[in-house]
């Protein structure tokens, strides 16, 4: 499975938003996002319209405006994010429609189709699985890490 950079960006996107909104507080722009993650500000502007789409992000507005979660870290799967902005499928006959809007003609007789079917199931388990508080905490922990043990050991092993 490939992931699309629409899908890429609203993750890393909606992370950098948890990060520094303090503690989902302060609005966070778009430009600000767009800067830190070198995303197009357009682009991060359609992103941002199908979140909101999805109740995963609200506007405030005014001279201080911006974005800020809808919920908490913690109850923001990845999964979530990933599926407002486009289909979990790592083949094309695994949604309910094919690209051509039509079901898949093969289904009942394709010898791969439990095995395609499970692997996305898994797939989907997995990213419903990590929250944006995780991997916040996971890359705080890194950086904590980072911070106390600077000796060459840990550098050359690529921790930090």
């Amino acid at each position: 499975m490939r992931l699309s950079s629409k899908g890429q960006y609203a993750v890393r996107a909606i992370i950098d938003l948890s990060y520094y909104s303090g503690n989902n507080r302060l609005p966070v722009s778009l430009k600000e996002i767009a800067n830190r993650e070198s995303i197009s500000i357009h682009y991060l502007e359609q992103i941002f319209f199908t979140l909101k789409k999805s109740a995963i992000v609200r506007s405030v507005r005014g001279p201080n405006g911006g974005y800020l979660l809808n919920r908490k870290p913690s109850e923001i799967l990845i999964g979530d994010i990933i599926k407002a902005v486009e289909p979990i499928e790592i083949v094309d006959c695994m949604g309910s429609k094919t690209r051509s809007n039509k079901n898949c003609e093969r289904k009942s007789i394709c010898l791969a189709f439990d095995m395609w079917n499970s692997i996305s199931t898994k797939i989907a388990q997995l990213l419903n699985s990590i929250t944006v508080a995780d991997v916040i905490n996971e890359y705080s922990q890194k950086q904590n890490t980072c911070l106390k043990d600077t000796s060459p050991r840990n550098i050359q092993k690529g921790n930090c």
